[in-house]
């Protein structure tokens, strides 16, 4: 911190503060020694807030700025600058500035999830001194993650069964399954680390079993399995488009701005419906589970239908999943000698 009284400067350095700031849908609350204050962090983690902080008889406001990133599987973490420039009258003013940084724990609703997974191994069959081993059928299966519990599904026709599992704080599933072979049940166990970054919840692991069957036989099977979380993007979405439209009649270039242009998405099962209001055309396209959207739009012009491949992606954020991408008109003869083309982007909570 730097004081300057009518020309002298003097030089004081701010020494580690602890303080605290709770991150609740988007809102910070800071809590200082020297003042409180609030802030906001977006879907890219970008912080900014102001601390209100009491010197000389006058409040100053702190500015601060930085980003939330995630560590690893055990905290988040979030670091950044702070800054202040204030006339305090009489000749004197005080600047000051400097860094921050706070780390949170991490907690098991973190791992809050849908997910899917998959699995692949081998059995070894030993009978009579001898063993033969063979590769299983890769399977996939299905878990859902809450507040510490994990229950996973797999097909009917794979006659695995789960009684569930669990996830500690620091990201460890334990979790067994069961199926049955010649009238005996067969225990699975599996377990790995999860971890949690931006692109949401990950795992992976060993999954064993060994057990006794009839006539002597003695079974033993491992392998390693996968685990990724599921953005689930269903909905129903309104938005605009922007961009440009591009008219080349017989060698005369028109281009036409798009601006606020109305359109409608629903999105359900995996299947992207969408309605271009303002030229009543209509398309469909596909979501993944990682919430990225393609697919295609029509609409006609002068009795031609006019293709628009349209491509973006969902993105969880304070206010719930907002949708952006990308449109283009593939160049498209009309009649007349006029062909229409186009580009812009699109956006729709």
């Amino acid at each position: 911190m730097t004081v300057n009284n009518n020309g002298t400067v003097t030089k004081t350095p701010v020494t580690s503060t602890a303080f605290t700031m709770a991150i609740n849908n988007g809102a910070i609350n800071f809590t200082t020694p020297v003042g409180n204050g609030t802030g906001t962090v977006d879907v890219n983690r970008n912080i900014v807030g102001t601390v209100s902080a009491p010197y000389q008889n006058q409040t100053v406001s702190v500015s601060l700025a930085g980003k939330i990133t995630n560590v690893n599987a055990i905290r988040t973490a979030g670091n950044g600058s702070w800054s202040f420039s204030v006339n305090l009258g009489g000749g004197v003013t005080a600047t000051g500035s400097g860094t921050w940084s706070a780390t949170a724990p991490q907690t098991l609703s973190n791992f809050d999830s849908d997910d899917i997974g998959a699995y692949q191994g081998a059995v070894s069959v030993t009978q009579k001194g001898s063993t033969t081993t063979t590769p299983i059928t890769p399977g996939t299966f299905a878990a859902t993650i809450s507040n510490g519990v994990v229950s996973a599904s797999f097909p009917g026709s794979s006659g695995v069964t789960s009684p569930g599992g669990t996830i500690d704080v620091t990201g460890r599933i334990n979790s067994t399954a069961t199926f049955v072979e010649d009238g005996v049940t067969i225990t699975v166990t599996a377990n790995g680390p999860a971890w949690r970054g931006q692109d949401g919840i990950n795992g992976n692991g060993i999954w064993t079993f060994k057990a006794n069957l009839p006539g002597g036989i003695y079974v033993q099977g491992r392998g390693t399995w996968t685990l990724e979380s599921v953005l689930d993007i269903d909905g129903v979405y309104s938005g605009t488009g922007s961009g440009n439209v591009t008219l080349d009649d017989n060698g005369t270039i028109t281009n036409t701005p798009v601006t606020d242009s109305s359109i409608n998405i629903q999105i359900f099962g995996g299947v992207v419906y969408v309605f271009l209001n303002d030229v009543s055309g209509t398309g469909r396209g596909t979501a993944d589970n990682n919430g990225n959207i393609n697919g295609l739009a029509s609409f006609i012009e002068n009795q031609t239908s006019v293709t628009v491949i349209f491509a973006g992606a969902g993105v969880p954020t304070a206010n719930g999943i907002v949708l952006n991408g990308t449109w283009n008109i593939l160049p498209t003869n009309v009649g007349g000698g006029e062909t229409i083309s186009g580009s812009g982007t699109w956006m729709a909570a």
